[in-house]
């Protein structure tokens, strides 16, 4: 299989803002799958309240194709999931150096203040929480190439049904 049919393949979160209302069911569910904890605070993904356009946006890791922070862990603690497509960090190795999380453009990247070391969205193994879990379909799971149509659908719509 070459390079453009695997990355046509892989699975990716995506984010549709708009039908984001906020609710944090997804980091809810992110805690409690990674850390058996219910505390939206312990998620590996973030809603930000933008205040000045009074919404709020989920913000995933993006698995990038080039990953910054892969390329910029000094130990090899990062590494691709063959399976999912997901950039993983084994925690065995990481030292907690930080230079993932200034290398990931998205800011997504956290350090789990119980173990000092980085963490962030392994995609919990090819099933996210957060995607089956959002009642709004804002946080969803789906291959890569398919992903910014359902987008682009969703963008079309809302014009649609916003017009008088």
């Amino acid at each position: 299989m070459s390079e453009d049919e695997i990355k046509e393949k892989r699975m990716m979160l995506f984010t549709d803002e708009r039908k984001c209302t906020g609710c944090r069911t997804c980091e809810l569910a992110c805690a409690f799958y990674h850390y058996k904890e219910k505390n939206p605070a312990r998620a590996l993904l973030r809603i930000i309240k933008l205040e000045n356009k009074l919404r709020d946006v989920p913000v995933v890791c993006r698995h990038c194709g080039k990953a910054p922070c892969l390329e910029a862990c000094p130990v090899g603690a990062i590494s691709r999931n063959k399976d999912t497509g997901a950039v993983v960090i084994n925690q065995d190795i990481c030292i907690g150096c930080r230079a993932c999380v200034e290398a990931c453009p998205f800011s997504i990247i956290i350090v789990d203040p119980k173990t000092n070391k980085v963490t962030k969205c392994d995609l919990c193994g090819g099933n996210p929480r957060c995607a089956m879990v959002c009642p709004t379909g804002a946080v969803f799971f789906t291959r890569q190439d398919v992903g910014p149509r359902i987008l682009m659908r969703n963008r079309l719509e809302k014009k649609v049904l916003e017009k008088p």
